[in-house]
């Protein structure tokens, strides 16, 4: 009985691994979408002179998608790669990482709340309801139950013992 337990909880430890990969992934495609849209010969100037590269931004409509994706970079980049660091936690060393999924999960919720302005993009709305979605089933009682599967014996935990 005990270790069709494991089995099952290890089953949803990596069902959180694969899930947190996934949207990792998908966010760092997003951002390769973004860059792909921009003109680059229109939206920068490169100039040589004596040793030194200058680079200008030339004002027009190429430069909105040059700034939407410098943001995204900026604010999606760095819970990416905890995602991804988070899931692979999960699938190679097993019950490591829920600290790391749940800061990437909330460094994205604070990023679609508050870094946009008031109109949002429409890529933010599926991103806060994944993030949603995410920490409830990081949260949930069987992903719990895995990461609370391996108790410490009573012996070798630290700290008085109270009688009433």
């Amino acid at each position: 009985m005990t270790e069709l337990r494991q089995r099952m909880s290890y089953r949803q430890v990596r069902v959180v691994g694969a899930l947190l990969i996934l949207q990792g992934v998908g966010l760092m495609g997003l951002g390769a979408y973004f860059f792909g849209l921009i003109d680059w010969d229109q939206a920068l100037v490169f100039t040589n002179g004596q040793g030194q590269i200058h680079v200008q931004t030339i004002d027009g409509p190429w430069l909105k998608p040059l700034e939407q994706a410098t943001l995204f970079a900026i604010f999606f980049l760095p819970p990416a790669v905890l995602l991804l660091l988070a899931g692979l936690s999960f699938l190679v060393v097993q019950r490591r990482g829920w600290l790391l999924a749940t800061t990437a999960q909330s460094l994205i919720l604070l990023v679609c709340l508050f870094a946009y302005p008031d109109p949002r993009p429409g890529f933010a709305y599926p991103f806060i309801a994944y993030c949603i979605v995410m920490v409830l089933y990081l949260n949930s009682r069987s992903v719990r139950a895995a990461f609370h599967s391996k108790e410490k014996p009573a012996s070798s935990r630290s700290g008085a013992v109270h009688e009433a």
